[in-house]
């Protein structure tokens, strides 16, 4: 700055040669002019209009003028209105459980994977138990058409032991589903961790979808059996009414009806896939219990409509007179008899295939975590791995240290 000096009138800067300023020609050193007095009392001085800019270049300008508010103390003191929100009564177990996974990549599901498989083969078990149990129950329900009846027909040992069945079935159903869920939500959070992509779902959605399955599942059958039983009963108005009812909440779930069927039927088997050591994203027993685990769920509502179809028909039937449509064989099968035994059986084997089927999904997971964990327990043992250089080259002698 030793080489320029500042002109005290226009603030322009010139070379310390130069004896005038190159902008407005006063002397250096110079005293600067006086600033004209301005009149105040003489009236505003009227502003040159501006050129017009052109129409693409101007923006919007609201035409109306802009409310003026008026901040009094009473309006100080009124409170904006809250919106009802739905309370969350697990946000604070999702919280916890996500700042305590946060700092950890991977975390050891050897335990609850052996517990959830252990539990799923008692399920299954128990289940082909009850089924055998109750298949002459089931053959009399078809043959007489009454399931009180062909439950009356039972002595009290095949009654106890069909409760004693079902007792059990739900007591060890709750549990495996609870250690699956947290198994499966577990080997998700690992995925990433242990060198695999990133999975289709987070932990939570991973670990809660199965629970939204049975949900669903509940609700479509409380909205297809509700409206068959009260009307079967002498009530039809009050079944109208909950047909009306589960209509306009099917209608609310029209955008995404089948998401609480597709996530879990494609998250394990790309979950199984994603942690194999060969890298490999296909798999026979992933496929074949997908196929199980989505007949199993379609079979299950064709089955909640059984009753409700058997009204319509009855009705369309009644209607047009021909009362032989709709026949009921007390003895052998008739066609509609053949037709219900056609759709339940398929539904036992598919579950039964989907339930048995994750036993071993869920050992073979367990072991692929393990093998994963074991390579990047010796990938970081071994920092010299993937450097540049010749590392079978013998040492050379240094002599000795001193």
């Amino acid at each position: 700055m030793d080489e320029f000096w500042v002109c005290e009138h226009c603030r322009s800067l010139n070379r310390v040669g130069a004896g005038r300023c190159y902008r407005c020609r006063e002397k250096y050193g110079s005293w600067p002019k006086e600033a004209t007095a301005v009149n105040r009392n003489s009236g505003a001085p009227v502003p040159t209009p501006l050129p017009a800019s052109p129409a693409y270049l101007s923006r919007p300008v609201a035409q109306t003028p802009t409310p003026v508010r008026h901040f009094s103390a009473l309006q100080g003191r009124v409170k904006p209105e809250r919106q009802f929100k739905r309370p969350q009564l697990t946000g604070w177990i999702r919280r916890r459980i996500a700042r305590s996974l946060a700092p950890r990549q991977s975390v050891s599901v050897w335990f609850v994977g052996y517990l959830a498989a252990g539990l799923l083969t008692l399920l299954l078990l128990d289940g082909a138990l009850m089924v055998t149990t109750a298949t002459p129950f089931a053959g009399d329900a078809l043959q007489s058409g009454s399931i009180s009846s062909a439950w009356g027909q039972l002595d009290s040992g095949h009654q106890l032991t069909l409760e004693m069945l079902a007792i059990a079935f739900a007591g060890i159903g709750v549990p495996a589903l609870l250690f699956f869920s947290v198994f499966i939500g577990l080997s998700t959070h690992n995925a990433p961790g242990l060198g695999a992509e990133m999975p289709q779902l987070s932990p939570y959605r991973a670990g809660m979808c199965w629970l939204a399955v049975l949900w669903a599942q509940a609700r479509i059958a409380v909205g297809l059996l509700a409206p068959a039983i009260l009307i079967w009963i002498g009530y039809p108005l009050p079944g109208l009414l909950v047909a009306l009812v589960a209509i306009e909440l099917g209608q609310r779930r029209r955008d995404n009806p089948f998401a609480w069927l597709i996530n879990p039927a494609r998250h394990l088997p790309d979950l199984f896939g994603k942690l194999s050591v060969s890298g490999s994203n296909k798999s026979l027993i992933g496929s074949t219990w997908s196929a199980c685990f989505r007949v199993a769920n379609s079979l299950a509502i064709v089955v909640y409509a059984l009753p409700l179809a058997a009204l319509i028909a009855g009705a369309v039937a009644a209607a047009a007179g021909q009362s032989d449509l709709l026949v009921w064989q007390s003895s052998g099968f008739g066609p509609v008899q053949l037709a219900i035994a056609a759709v339940a059986v398929p539904l036992v084997l598919a579950t039964s295939g989907a339930i048995g089927l994750l036993v071993p999904i869920s050992i073979e997971i367990v072991e692929r975590q393990r093998t994963r964990r074991t390579l990047v327990r010796v990938g970081r043992s071994r920092p010299w791995v993937g450097r540049p250089g010749n590392y079978n080259a013998p040492a050379q002698d240094s002599g000795p240290a001193r």
